[in-house]
């Protein structure tokens, strides 16, 4: 019995007796940018006869596969860098206008661009 209460308590006394520091990228800034694209509503062209709505800014995102080892440019991720801006832009919806993919180039093995529109959208107030 004693044996084992000092096998069980000898890592602990040495572990309260250590400099180790935690690190964690788990901070409120963190969570934020993560979540940015969330705050923006995609809409399309139609829905929004119905809604109220303020034209912010054009906003473009674009991914970009730079070397041939990389994951090929997606359209999923240029429409997510283009929520972004808009998030930035304090926009809350979002229109894509059209997404264009380019030739390879010097910059990219492969490009695609998504052009959208941001919205300041005032969303009816449930009765």
């Amino acid at each position: 019995m004693k044996r084992s209460l000092i096998v069980l308590c000898t890592p602990l006394l040495l572990s309260a007796c250590s400099n180790f520091e935690f690190s964690s990228n788990l901070d409120k800034d963190n969570f934020d940018e993560y979540f940015k694209p969330s705050q923006v509503i995609v809409y399309e062209k139609p829905q929004l006869d119905n809604l109220d709505y303020v034209y912010i800014a054009g906003v473009e995102g674009s991914s970009c596969q730079e070397e041939e080892i990389d994951r090929p440019a997606d359209i999923k991720q240029a429409r997510t860098n283009a929520r972004i801006k808009a998030a930035e832009l304090n926009a809350n919806g979002i229109v894509f206008q059209s997404c264009i993919t380019f030739e390879q180039d010097a910059a990219c093995v492969s490009n695609i661009i998504c052009y959208a529109r941001a919205l300041d959208v005032t969303l009816p107030a449930d009765e």
